[in-house]
């Protein structure tokens, strides 16, 4: 979270700045208009944020089983994720599971497979939340009158989909990881069941 903060702090800094020198003069607005607006803008779209991600998480449970085509990841996707150096900036992306008492960035009962399931779909609600996040962000612009949709709601919402993409890419690639443990335990599950109900033989009489 600190990083988020940290991220959101310079953000704010940085389009304040560029405002007071581009926009200021175009538009006739003093530097703390430009500073309201930003602000405003910010704290807009984490509550657009936050409002989706509580609606989305009163979904069904039954719409994020982890069977389902849209959760599935491709080996194709993975290469694609591992192309980006994931494994070397995943764990410095803030995970938010505290506020579903589930933590993802640790893999706590790997051989479990009823952890393994409840993993997998915190990640399918976490994979729509924030690629849903991605793209409703982009309502803020209509916060204020459009003439200043390019000084604030814009960059402002590019920003918050850089910061949920990132998230987005982290848990598709983890899902591919899980599905694979997933499914090796059920391997293993399946030749430890039938070496159970494997016949022992009986003893059998041979008559003179």
């Amino acid at each position: 979270m600190i990083l988020y903060g940290s991220i959101i702090f310079v953000c704010v800094c940085l389009l304040t700045g560029v405002n007071a020198v581009f926009a200021a003069p175009r538009f006739g607005v003093s530097f703390w208009f430009i500073l309201g607006a930003v602000l405003i803008n910010v704290v807009a779209v984490i509550a657009v944020d936050g409002l989706f991600a509580f609606l989305i998480r009163r979904l069904p449970e039954k719409w994020f089983g982890h069977e389902r085509r849209f959760f599935q990841v491709s080996a194709k996707e993975k290469k694609f994720y591992e192309k980006l150096k994931i494994r070397k900036w995943k764990d410095k992306v803030p995970e938010l599971g505290q506020f579903t008492n589930f933590h993802k960035n640790k893999v706590a009962e790997p051989r479990n497979n009823v952890y393994l399931e409840r993993y997998m779909l915190e990640a399918a609600y976490g994979e729509v939340i924030h690629l849903a996040g991605c793209f409703l962000g982009f309502v803020i612009i209509f916060f204020y009158p459009l003439k200043y949709w390019l000084c604030f709601g814009f960059p402002v919402a590019v920003i918050n989909l850089i910061m949920n993409i990132l998230p987005y890419f982290i848990l598709r690639y983890n899902f591919y990881k899980m599905k694979v443990l997933y499914r090796s335990n059920e391997r293993k599950q399946r030749r430890a069941a039938e070496k159970e109900t494997l016949p022992t033989g009986e003893p059998i009489e041979i008559s003179a």
